[in-house]
Order: C-alpha cells, then sequence, then structure tokens
C-alpha cells in the first residue's frame, strides 16, 4: 500500500516537471530589436586652434565699425547710441566704457570739447561674433534755457583702445556740466546689440 503511494506520487510529480517543461519559452530579443544608436555626447571636444577653446582677443579700430544710432528721449534727459560692428572674419572682445569727446564751437568757459564722464554702472564682457554689433548710450541734457552749446560732431573710442573715430553729432543743443558731480550727460558702457 505504502509502495503504490509513493508510486502515485513519482508519477504526479514526473507529470509536473513534464507540463512545466511544455510551456512555451519567451525567445530572446532579435539583434533588430536591439537600438544601435549611442548616446549623445554631454561635452563638445575643440581642438587649441578652436575659437571656442581661446578667448577671443580685444575689439579694436582695426576691427570695428563705428556709426551713429537713433536718439531717444524728450525734453528731458536723451539718448543717443553708438553702434560697434565687428567687420573681421572672426570675434572679439569689449568691456568698459571707452570714450566720447562731443566737439564743437569754443564755449567761454570750457571750450570746444566736452569729454563725456563715465556712468555708475558695472561693465560687463561682450562677445562680438564676426558680424555683430554691441553698443554704447550718450546719456544727454539739453540746455534748459538759453540756446545752449551745440556739437558738430564727436570722438568716440572704444575700450582699451587710444585711437577714436569721428561721427556726426545726431543730437542738438546740450547742457554743458563740465565738472559736475552729479552731471545729467554721461556715458554708459558698452552693451550687447546694436541698441540698449
Amino acid at each position: 500500500m505504502i509502495a503504490r503511494s509513493l508510486r502515485a506520487a513519482a508519477v504526479l510529480a514526473g507529470a509536473l516537471v513534464l507540463a512545466g517543461c511544455s510551456g512555451a519559452a519567451t525567445p530572446p530579443p532579435s539583434v533588430a530589436s536591439v537600438s544601435a544608436t549611442p548616446p549623445a555626447p554631454t561635452s563638445v571636444a575643440t581642438s587649441p586652434s578652436s575659437p571656442v577653446s581661446q578667448a577671443a582677443p580685444k575689439c579694436t579700430l582695426d576691427t570695428l565699425e563705428a556709426s551713429v544710432g537713433r536718439t531717444t528721449g524728450e525734453a528731458g534727459q536723451r539718448h543717443t547710441t553708438i553702434v560697434w560692428t565687428n567687420t573681421s572674419k572672426a570675434p572679439c572682445t569689449m568691456t568698459g566704457f571707452g570714450g566720447v569727446d562731443l566737439k564743437g564751437p569754443a564755449d567761454p568757459t570750457f571750450g570746444p570739447t566736452y569729454s563725456l564722464p563715465r556712468a555708475a554702472e558695472q561693465p560687463t564682457t561682450v562677445r562680438l561674433a564676426a558680424g555683430a554689433a554691441a553698443h554704447t548710450v550718450i546719456t544727454w541734457l539739453p540746455p534748459q534755457d538759453g540756446s545752449g552749446w551745440t556739437p558738430t560732431g564727436m570722438l568716440v573710442t572704444p575700450p582699451d583702445e587710444t585711437r577714436s573715430a569721428e561721427l556726426p553729432w545726431p543730437g542738438g543743443a546740450v547742457l554743458r556740466q563740465d565738472g559736475a558731480t552729479h552731471p545729467g550727460t554721461f556715458l554708459g558702457p558698452v552693451g550687447a546689440g546694436a541698441e540698449g
């Protein structure tokens, strides 16, 4: 009786094993279903001669063209934009204020030149690609009374440069404030783009 029970158990176990083996096995993924595209790189390698890997030189008058942009404002302060365009085939950088000297008739007190003071703004470095432009804004006051002093032109100097470009003065009469502690006429730092 015991032997018959053991035999029946063995037959049942064997049947279960065979039943488990007869189930369809999941085939391995085919080669075609595996992606062959590598992950995108997270950085770009540059050679030592690449402009990306080297700091661009400072812009000079040899690589810049100065021009007069628009003048805005009403009866109070007015704003005239000087546009700096990189005419070279390589990038360059501008940092700081440069200079602007308004030229005109000899004022009895101050003479024929009005050298504009700098604004209190903190300058930033502007990178100009080939053909790109930066700008400088001249903020100026027209005279409150009388005819004032009308410049006939201006000398504009890029930052870190000793040479100047001569441009026409597009505005009207200016209130001279040479030596004033808080003048209403001043020069802003170089900013990105052709206009502020």
